[in-house]
């Protein structure tokens, strides 16, 4: 529709309005950010054993959901990044577990990968449902690509989360063996979730060129995230 970044001087005042109404709303959030779930920290030691029926693990999760997760007026884009977090994050712990990654961190990295640009989609989706006026999809983007990272460094902060996991560069082989946890479980999450999208054999090839030992998708693969996923629907 627009790009509220622009400042080109054939904007109306409507939507100059709406500019300044979303860098208020981002300077509100920044500044104040959602509580941490209580159960948070147990959920991330449950990540170690993949015991996701522990007390207060799947209550955290959708609190997580809920808090980041859940944006009116924007629902078909949170939903899908809340079931790439969720499937990434259990995936990337297994991976991690089979490849001496440090399993929670992993878990985490996954599960908060998409946090930053949720935190700015919230924003913007409110400030949208408020002026009923909507972003197009590539001022979309850009406002979550410019606002995202310093969304995501401050919940981080926070929620006395790990830092972030930065994603492979170049060679593979160089990249840590958290970031190669984390990379290959979003992968597994794309696969699962938009098997149309994945070349078959394509995710095997991956595996070894990350390193992992033969068999590990497969291994991977039979965890019940689908399960998971409906008790957090």
């Amino acid at each position: 529709m627009f790009n509220p970044q622009s400042h080109r001087p054939e904007q109306s005042p409507r939507v100059l309005v709406f500019r300044q109404a979303l860098a208020a709303a981002f300077k509100s959030l920044r500044q104040s950010m959602p509580a941490a779930p209580a159960a948070l920290t147990g959920l991330l030691a449950a990540s170690e054993s993949g015991s996701w029926s522990r007390p207060g693990c799947r209550e955290a999760l959708t609190e997580v959901r809920a808090r980041l997760f859940q944006i009116p007026g924007r629902d078909a884009e949170a939903q899908a990044w809340w079931e790439e977090s969720l499937v990434g994050a259990v995936f990337a712990a297994r991976v991690a577990k089979r490849s001496q990654a440090a399993v929670s961190v992993c878990f985490a990295g996954a599960l908060f990968y998409r946090a930053g640009e949720a935190l700015a989609l919230k924003i913007l989706a409110r400030v949208e449902l408020e002026y009923r006026m909507k972003l197009d999809s590539a001022s979309r983007r850009e406002w979550c690509a410019t606002h995202s990272a310093e969304l995501a460094e401050r919940l981080l902060r926070t929620w006395n989360l790990p830092g972030p996991v930065a994603m492979p560069a170049g060679d593979l082989n160089a990249a840590s063996a958290d970031s190669k946890a984390v990379y290959f479980g979003r992968l597994l999450a794309v696969e699962f979730l938009q098997p149309e999208l994945c070349v078959p054999g394509a995710l095997d090839h991956a595996s070894a060129d990350l390193g992992f030992n033969a068999g590990l998708a497969a291994e991977v693969r039979k965890e019940d995230v689908r399960t998971l996923l409906r008790a957090i629907d």
